[in-house]
């Protein structure tokens, strides 16, 4: 029961937090929705437990706890690799704009080396 409650608020506080940065203008309503809607589930997890159960045996998963730690893993992963093809663009527009101004502004060689 304790465990549940800590989970409780942890997921409350973190919707007030994704609430805050949405309003902020951080995060846009897309993630706004989707950290919300996981942060419910955690919560609606944490007071139902027996229906996570229920879930997890309808897809083939013994326990509910087992059905939570594969998703987290395959959203974490999903995460990750969204991270991973940002910083590839961000990198590419990073070179594309040095090049620019490269070609805008060229620098002429220090002759004293």
């Amino acid at each position: 029961m304790t465990f549940q409650v800590i989970l409780v608020l942890f997921a409350l506080f973190a919707i007030t937090r994704t609430s805050r940065q949405y309003r902020k203008r951080k995060v846009s309503l897309y993630w706004f929705l989707l950290w919300t809607g996981l942060w419910a589930l955690v919560i609606g997890i944490a007071l139902y437990p027996t229906t996570a159960d229920a879930i997890a045996r309808f897809v083939g998963v013994e326990r509910g706890a087992d059905l939570a730690l594969y998703l987290a893993v395959v959203l974490l992963a999903y995460l990750v690799f969204r991270l991973f093809v940002r910083q590839e663009e961000t990198e590419r527009s990073i070179t594309q704009v040095v090049r620019q101004i490269a070609v805008q502004h060229p620098s002429k060689p220090d002759e004293t080396h």
